[in-house]
């Protein structure tokens, strides 16, 4: 557009200055003739000086680029922080500062109720599927999960004085443990709730009791009111030992045995010539004779083991075999009072008197109440949860699941078995197989759980059981003469997966002995064999339900409870013993 209006007043301009150039031109030609481009040349130049002086101030105007824009208010901060950015390469390697990276997120715990070995095995277990989950055991025990069958045994063949301190004991292969799985040290302690949300990749500890679980919510509150969210919780509270229905509370040496304070209290009696009386003849009581039986030896005890029914194991065993191990139990030197059921219980003098139904008084130092436990489920009762009343423990389907993302475990668990329906077991091995098992099926497996148990009373006598082993039910037997290789000492060596064991995964033993592994073959034993003229040296107890085999009873016979279980899960009936026999070996010598 400007440069159309510089064209059209140039060519303006041109149309005056025409006639006046050509008129001087025609007027000068004339007169000077001979010289016509000088006159020319002349008069342009005037026109052209005052063109330049007119024009170019508005050629200059309209020719020139357009003014750039100052720099407005809104754009000067942007323009601040294109300077900040753009700096020069020293000033960078002078003033950065490393790029802080964001701490990972911590995840939702893993709560699990109750500090026993259920919760231990667990906790293991949810480890070795993520290791990098937030896992809490909450306990109300002043000490770090720890396994309950050396209190009853092994610690009581110790010859170290300091045992009620160190808590180590010796397996009946020789190798030294530690009846706690791992030390504090090991754990990351927490105070409250608030350390739920600390990172760590240690398994957490807090000592405070729970006192309500909210399903709904995905809640646990502990004694001081603070609450705990969990990802999925794990009900792990076992029991309190049962009393006797006269049992009195005001005299102080008549205890229950559970806890390793429990322990440590009867360790300190137990000494200088004391008379102690056990009450009760399951696994614990029949446990604890025979290892107060071998303190005897050297601290001088009397031991007494009082029950109502007609022999050790009397429950589980059938009669036979109820007999003979209790024959063996007297031989180790305890008093078994078979058939007696304890009509009051009274203090004189600082002794206790034990009135029995045959009107037999039994006067002792100590009396230790071994008849059980009665399954801890009130929280899982206020929770809301279903409670077998039949058998007192939290009801779970197969994978030990009670409500969404809510599992159970342990002595507290009333567990559905695939083959042999609903059921509720006090064991350590329990304890330990249904622990782990609800660890995986915390962090995905959905697997059921199948229970195998093992027990033994001292280094002599093992016995480990696979199912539904009921005095109740009808039995198949057949046995074999034993040889020294057939004991708990030699059997260890042979159970590598052993239940015993599986809770301590990765837990070193409390010494390294170079000559001496738990996975070493054992040696036979060199001294007499103490089942030489025994009837009932090694066999197999088969338990019959409506002619099908529903449980079995490995009497010193090790290394063979997968073959059992296989055995169950099969569906086997009583007809068909015979041809199963093979699996197990019981007559070749050389089988262990």
């Amino acid at each position: 557009m400007s440069m159309n209006l510089l064209r059209v007043s140039a060519a303006r301009s041109a149309r005056r200055a025409i006639p006046k150039a050509r008129s001087v031109a025609i007027a000068r030609s004339y007169a000077t003739h001979a010289h016509p481009a000088q006159p020319e040349a002349a008069s342009n130049t005037p026109w052209f000086l005052g063109s330049l002086l007119v024009f170019g101030p508005i050629l200059f105007k309209l020719t020139s680029p357009p003014p750039k824009k100052k720099k407005t208010a809104e754009e000067q901060p942007h323009m601040e922080n294109v300077k900040q950015v753009t700096v020069s390469n020293d000033t960078v390697a002078e003033d950065s500062t490393p790029v802080s990276v964001p701490e990972p997120k911590i995840q939702k715990p893993y709560v699990l109720i109750g500090a026993g070995t259920a919760s231990f095995a667990a906790a293991q277990a949810i480890k070795e599927k993520d290791p990098e989950a937030n896992v809490i055991i909450i306990g109300d025990e002043q000490y770090a999960p720890y396994m309950r069958p050396p209190l009853s045994k092994e610690l009581w063949f110790s010859e170290d004085p300091e045992v009620g301190e160190t808590l180590l004991f010796k397996d009946w292969q020789g190798n030294e443990r530690n009846t706690i799985y791992k030390e504090l040290s090991e754990y990351q302690v927490i105070a409250d709730a608030s350390g739920s949300d600390l990172q760590t990749n240690k398994i957490k500890l807090l000592f405070k009791k729970a006192t309500k679980l909210n399903v709904e919510d995905h809640t646990v509150t502990l004694e001081d009111g603070s609450v705990i969210y969990y990802n999925k919780v794990l009900l792990a509270t076992g029991g309190s030992p049962k009393l006797l229905p006269n049992q009195p509370k005001d005299i102080a040496n008549v205890t229950t045995f559970r806890t390793v304070d429990d322990f440590k209290k009867l360790n300190k009696i137990a000494k200088a010539g004391a008379h102690i009386a056990v009450v009760g003849g399951g696994f614990l009581g029949s446990e604890l004779a025979v290892a107060l039986a071998k303190r005897a030896e050297k601290e001088g005890l009397t031991v007494t083991q009082i029950f109502p029914e007609e022999g050790n194991m009397a429950n589980v065993f059938p009669s036979y075999l109820t007999k003979w191990t209790t024959s063996r139990v007297r031989k180790l030197g305890v008093d078994v009072k078979t058939n007696s059921a304890i009509q009051s219980i009274t203090s004189n003098e600082g002794k206790v008197v034990l009135e029995l139904g045959n009107n037999e008084n039994v006067t002792v130092d100590h009396v230790v109440v071994a008849v059980g436990i009665e399954p801890s489920v009130d929280i899982a009762r206020e929770a809301g949860l279903e409670i077998d009343e039949k058998r007192a423990g939290v009801v779970v389907n197969a994978e030990l699941e009670a409500r969404s993302d809510v599992f159970a475990a342990g002595d507290m668990v009333s567990f559905h078995d695939v083959q042999l329906g609903r059921r509720r077991i006090e064991h350590h091995d329990h304890a330990v197989l249904s622990g782990r098992h609800a660890g995986e099926n915390m962090v995905g497996a959905a697997k059921p759980y199948h229970h195998q148990s093992m027990s033994d009373l001292g280094p002599e006598v093992g016995y480990e059981a696979v199912g539904l082993v009921d005095s109740q039910l009808s039995t198949v037997s057949v046995w074999a003469k034993a040889t020294t290789k057939d004991t708990p000492a030699m059997g260890a060596g042979l159970e590598a997966a052993s239940p015993r064991g599986a809770a301590a995964a990765g837990v070193a033993p409390a010494t390294a002995d170079p000559d001496a592994s738990a996975q070493d073959t054992p040696k036979p034993s060199t001294g007499k064999n103490i089942f030489e003229d025994e009837k009932f040296g090694k066999g197999l107890v088969f338990y019959v339900r409506d002619k099908k085999i529903v449980g079995l009873l490995l009497f010193n016979v090790f290394g063979k409870v997968q073959e059992a279980r296989d055995i169950i899960n099969a569906g086997y009936t009583s007809e068909q013993i015979d041809g199963l026999l093979k699996k197990f070996n019981l007559h070749d010598e050389d089988s262990h």
